[in-house]
């Protein structure tokens, strides 16, 4: 059934099918994925091999710092790719919460395109600005706790300020893609990430291999962001060329109506990062560098995972968002249902495979790097898992301007950390407690309810989307 919805008869002839693909997002999304993957192949036994154990426990720090940039975004860039969404499905205004009437049309609505854009590029000013301080203050003292168990504390200060100034610059200019994905031209981004993934490889790796050292992804992920982000706005004024810019508009209104659920996204990102990346901390602090390679390794290769799997719905949000606009929700489950299924297997397979061969590439390639025990990375998989579908249907959920999760995601994250924090100091679970931690309090409450949440409000039961295909729409209370 999936292969018939995705394919149907008339394109599964050669030309029609190549065509096809060439067009896909999905495709364009995987080729993206997979460059990613194979530099992360390539990168990670030269990461492995130039750098001394210490230095891949920093690494490890950097990238957790990193990690932390979206944070301090306060949810503003998912907040105006959802409105610039609405607005290409037709919304004639924007509410604070909620999506409002039907819009009475479906084709875009311009001149409130060119305020979006206006209002996110004053805003972005000040927001890299705070982004600066506070991300070089706190990572200055992480990075300042262990810099003298590295081989070099000069390079590994040069890696910390150009990373720093990396990750500014990319939420400063990242907001153009956000904003060229909010057009529903998620293959146009694709494309330019591919390009500019290409060019982080190639540089990140004659780095490591000219000795570079830590500096070296620092140096290409600046390269990497600059390339994505002049391409990315020259999409943007190219499509919105012929229309003209309002006279007038009010950016502080525009700004109010960001804000109420951007604060709310900000805060189940913040509580997010300390379940998962403040575990960072909590490992280097308690046992060490060493210890922080191989749980940072084991992280990584399961993120990959799901930054593959999750491709399948990743390229369907503004289309989704579009439908959500219109009330159009039969549409809506008819695109979702097969994603979700390809998502999940997709998952499963990739996952499988880093627990049954990520330990024996490792003692091939890895110069004595490890990742968890077995035990523990089968936990950690399906940590991953279900992460992953928590992921999927609160996105729906927002989907509709609305964050009802909001309250009881934060308890259970904050909960999560601090069980973090007992199993380290008070039991003799060693690394486990960092995949024990974040998963028990998951599975009392978040894994299972919101789902189910989320297709009551798309009109339907989560059992009937799932092993029934999209049905009619029926009227909800959830989505009331």
């Amino acid at each position: 059934m999936i292969f018939r919805r995705l394919f149907p008869s008339h394109l599964r002839k050669p030309g029609a099918l190549f065509e096809r693909l060439h067009n896909s997002a999905v495709v364009w999304s995987w080729i993206f994925n997979g460059i990613r993957l194979v530099s992360g192949i390539v990168l990670l036994p030269l990461v492995l091999r130039e750098l001394s154990t210490a230095d891949l426990g920093m690494y490890y720090v950097l990238l957790s710092l990193v990690a932390l940039a979206p944070i301090i975004d306060f949810g503003f860039g998912p907040t105006v790719g959802r409105f610039v969404s609405y607005a290409m499905g037709g919304a004639e205004t924007l509410q604070a919460q909620g999506v409002g009437m039907p819009a009475t049309s479906s084709e875009p609505n311009y001149p409130l395109l060119w305020q979006l854009l206006q209002a996110t590029r004053i805003l972005y000013r000040y927001l890299s600005l705070v982004i600066f301080v506070v991300l070089g203050l706190w990572g200055t003292y992480l990075v300042e706790l262990r810099i003298s168990e590295t081989s070099s504390t000069l390079i590994t200060r040069l890696a910390w300020a150009v990373t720093l100034a990396s990750t500014v610059l990319d939420i400063y200019w990242n907001w153009w893609t956000t904003y060229l994905v909010g057009l529903n031209e998620v293959r146009v981004v694709s494309r330019i990430g591919v390009l500019a993934m290409s060019v982080k490889f190639v540089v990140a790796a004659a780095l490591l291999l000219s000795g570079a050292g830590l500096m070296s992804i620092p140096i290409a992920s600046l390269l990497s962001s600059a390339l994505q982000r002049g391409l990315a706005r020259r999409e943007c004024l190219a499509r919105l060329k012929g229309h003209p810019l309002p006279a007038e508009f009010d950016v502080k209104k525009q700004l109010r109506i960001l804000w109420p659920n951007s604060w709310r996204l900000g805060v189940l990102f913040v509580s997010s990062y300390l379940t998962l990346n403040a575990n960072t901390a909590i490992c280097l602090a308690a046992f060490g560098l060493a210890a922080n390679a191989r749980y940072g390794l084991s992280i990584q290769v399961m993120s990959i995972a799901i930054g593959m799997a999750s491709v399948w719905t990743l390229t369907k949000w503004p289309l989704i968002a579009q439908y959500q606009a219109r009330h159009e929700h039969a549409a809506l489950r008819a695109i979702l249902q097969p994603r979700v299924w390809l998502q999940t297997l997709t998952f499963l397979l990739l996952a499988g495979a880093v627990v049954l061969l990520g330990p024996v590439l490792l003692q091939h390639f890895g110069s004595g790097k490890q990742l968890l025990p077995l035990p523990w990375m089968l936990l950690l998989a399906l940590y991953m898992f279900f992460e992953m579908q928590f992921s999927l249907w609160t996105t729906l959920i927002a989907s509709e301007n609305r964050l009802p999760h909001l309250w009881v995601t934060l308890a259970t994250n904050i909960f999560s950390l601090m069980l973090s924090l007992s199993l380290v100091y008070f039991s003799p679970l060693g690394l486990g407690a960092l995949v024990l931690g974040p998963l028990l309090p998951g599975l009392v409450f978040n894994y299972w309810y919101w789902p189910q949440f989320a297709a009551r409000g798309i009109g339907t039961t989560l059992f009937r989307f799932l092993f029934f295909g999209p049905v009619q729409h029926q009227p909800s209370n959830a989505a009331e």
